[in-house]
């Protein structure tokens, strides 16, 4: 058959050579390729492989050397308040890993809590970075091993980081008030009153240095504060008699009479205490209502036998009474429970000389003398007790 017939040719077409040789080519580069990349990706593997079981190993290094059954425990004795058994375990894990900063920081907590504050120091130096709770534990830690000026700088450190911190602001104004520090104690005592939850805290502080300088008016304003706040008193920092006590004697000194004896009458019906039956007493006798004042006194002393003050109280009526003898013997029991009480010293001399013995009351008057100057019996607190209480 010709070409002409069918319109194209019978004869098979060979393929171009150069072309199959392209294709060939552009096969096994593709190949080579493919392989090359597998093989990356194969060596990236087995390197990720290797640097993960090497950060596992060193993971479990840096654990096994950081732990030990002894720093476990010391965390179970804190946790139960056995402080002395904590420091023992925890030092003994400083021992066999002197790096290990929780061990570091249990050790010095532990010191601070045990009022070895000067001990605890090395201790907080070596573990560097210290939380909140840490630095509390540090600070009131100074506190109670009366390195005052160090407290105040490390409650001004807290407060640099945490302007806000109640904790704080309240231990530090109790330090500055030991300190006489009046001034910068009523600048943190306004910041209280600012901050939410503070503000109880800050007019009772308010009152205690208005109260220990002898501002009785504006002591008994803030403390009113107080009870409009907090009427229950469980915000505010002092132990409520306390306050109940500053309260009433500031109340009496600024002749407030009837609210001396309305808000005592209201401390004393929530829990016996012989120190607020004898204000209240003292309350009613300048009212002049003397047999109430009298009842007052009398079960005050039923209530604390060791008090100054029922007896002293007794005394001063027995005496406006004409009850001369029955007064000395009042005032005598005074006078032993506060030897050095010029107040009761003077009210016997009178008591001895109205019953004619004038040598005694001469005596009572000399020995009264040599302590004038010094306040008359009180609620008998310590006086490091107020800072403390506040803190």
């Amino acid at each position: 058959m010709q070409r002409g017939e069918l319109g194209f040719s019978t004869r098979r077409e060979q393929p171009d050579r150069l072309q199959i040789h392209d294709s060939l080519k552009t096969l096994v580069v593709t190949k080579t390729k493919t392989s090359s990349v597998r093989r990356w990706v194969w060596r990236v593997s087995v390197v990720l492989g290797l640097v993960i079981c090497f950060s596992a190993l060193v993971a479990l290094t840096a654990w096994n050397l950081t732990r030990s059954g002894a720093i476990d425990e010391a965390r179970r004795s804190d946790i139960q308040g056995n402080l002395p058994g904590a420091l023992r375990k925890a030092l003994s894990h400083l021992e066999r890993r002197p790096w290990s900063r929780a061990a570091a920081v249990m050790s010095a907590r532990c010191l601070s809590r045990l009022d070895f504050a000067d001990e605890a120091e090395p201790y907080y130096e070596r573990a560097g970075h210290l939380s909140l709770d840490d630095l509390h534990i540090r600070a009131y830690g100074l506190v109670r091993g009366n390195h005052r000026n160090k407290a105040i700088q490390a409650y001004s450190e807290i407060l640099v980081r945490w302007p806000d911190d109640i904790l704080a602001m309240r231990r530090l104004a109790a330090v500055q008030i030991t300190q006489k520090d009046d001034a910068e104690a009523l600048k943190l005592a306004d910041r209280l009153i600012n901050v939410p939850r503070g503000a109880a805290i800050g007019y009772t502080l308010r009152g205690v240095i208005y109260h220990n300088d002898g501002n009785f008016e504006g002591a008994v304003e803030a403390f009113l504060r107080v009870l409009g706040l907090d009427p229950e008193l469980r915000s505010m920092p002092l132990p409520r008699p306390l306050f109940w006590s500053h309260l009433g004697n500031d109340l009496i000194a600024i002749g407030r009479l009837d609210e001396a004896a309305r808000y005592l009458t209201q401390a004393s019906a929530g829990e016996p205490n012989a120190e607020l039956m004898a204000l209240l007493g003292r309350a009613y006798d300048l009212l002049g209502a003397t047999e109430r004042a009298e009842a007052c006194y009398l079960q005050a002393a039923e209530w604390n036998e060791k008090s100054p003050l029922p007896p002293l109280y007794l005394g001063k009526i027995a005496l406006r009474r004409g009850r001369f003898e029955e007064a000395v013997t009042h005032l005598l029991r005074a006078q032993q429970l506060s030897p050095r009480d010029y107040d009761t010293m003077y009210t016997l001399s009178l008591a001895y000389r109205q019953a004619g013995r004038v040598d005694l009351a001469d005596r009572f008057v000399r020995r009264a003398e040599q302590f004038r100057t010094r306040p008359a019996a009180t609620a008998n607190v310590p006086a490091n007790q107020l800072p403390r209480y506040a803190l």
